[in-house]
């Protein structure tokens, strides 16, 4: 099916959002690549890049008369290099970003506690968190998959979910999924803002299928109207959402918009459409019943099919 594309110039982006971009580090291969992606989008809006670790401590849990007392398993020596040896790894992973973007300013935090409480209590003054979706793989990991999507689900700002397959190699799309509602239009015009700070094109898109079983073969009879006229009546209506959506983000800022109606199921369109170098971004959730693009579930199962980062932005 053929996109339709335009030159958009869409009147100036939000004015400098100063809060820092928010990201985790565990030390396994995928929260480091999120923290790069995160130093990226830092760079690019001119933010400060936070970068977090966090790490517990083993407990030894009371029973009997003693029930509900926590001790530590742990020498006081023993917790002091556990401590220097998360400073070590902060201080490399800052040094390492430093080396591609020297001007970017860069704070860094150890807590000690479960990594997504310490997350979600670092981001209360930040502008997006990015976080890699598997991490370290054990009970000290701070970015397994669990944790990313708990934060994604009780985050107030938009969070990147970052695939161990995300490439930031070359520059690719900035892609919105959109079904009408009043958050997928919010999040077109967030996607919109990123697009302009990352100098990428931006495709909007949405997708549809239909949901009936319109007739039974064997009854030799319809159970519906018309399946090609309801099919085509459905196309036209995801077209013309598409299209509303280009010129309503249509202005001054030159970024350049695609559009792209898909037929099938959301998450799948939408992961299946876009490449390891894309950013996708969703809405959190939807109430619509044109492509149910955005409801939450789907804006999970993107994130967990897609090969590049997805961003969720929530609504306000």
């Amino acid at each position: 099916m053929g996109s339709t594309t335009v030159t958009s110039a869409h009147s100036a982006p939000k004015a400098l959002d100063p809060r820092p971009v928010l990201t985790g580090h565990d030390g396994s291969v995928n929260s480091e690549k999120a923290v790069f992606w995160a130093a990226d989008l830092a760079a690019a809006h001119r933010r400060p890049l936070r970068i977090l670790t966090s790490y517990s401590l083993p407990m030894l849990v009371g029973v009997g008369a003693t029930a509900g007392y926590l001790a530590p398993v742990l020498t006081s020596q023993e917790v002091h290099e556990i401590d220097l040896k998360h400073r070590e790894m902060l201080e490399a992973i800052a040094t390492r970003v430093k080396e591609i973007h020297p001007e970017l300013r860069i704070e860094t935090f150890l807590d000690q506690g479960a990594p997504a409480p310490s997350l979600l209590k670092a981001a209360e003054d930040v502008s997006m968190i990015v976080l890699g979706t598997r991490g370290v793989g054990s009970a000290q990991g701070l970015l397994m998959g669990s944790v990313s999507y708990a934060v994604a689900h009780r985050a107030k700002c938009p969070v990147m979910l970052v695939p161990e397959t995300s490439d930031r190699g070359t520059a690719g799309r900035v892609m919105v999924g959109v079904d009408g509602s009043s958050r997928s239009s919010a999040a077109a015009e967030w996607a919109l803002d990123l697009a302009h700070s990352l100098h990428r094109p931006l495709e909007i898109v949405t997708a549809w299928h239909y949901p009936y079983q319109a007739a039974i073969p064997e009854a030799g009879m319809m159970m519906g109207p018309d399946v090609e006229e309801l099919r085509l009546a459905m196309l036209r209506d995801a077209r013309d959402l598409v299209r509303r959506e280009r010129e309503r983000l249509q202005g001054g800022h030159g970024v350049h918009i695609d559009t792209e109606v898909l037929e099938g199921s959301a998450a799948d369109s939408l992961a299946e459409h876009s490449g390891p170098n894309d950013i996708v971004v969703v809405a959190s959730k939807s109430h619509s019943l044109l492509a149910s693009v955005l409801l939450g579930s789907t804006a999970v199962g993107v994130a967990h099919r897609s090969r590049g980062p997805v961003v969720i932005v929530h609504g306000s």
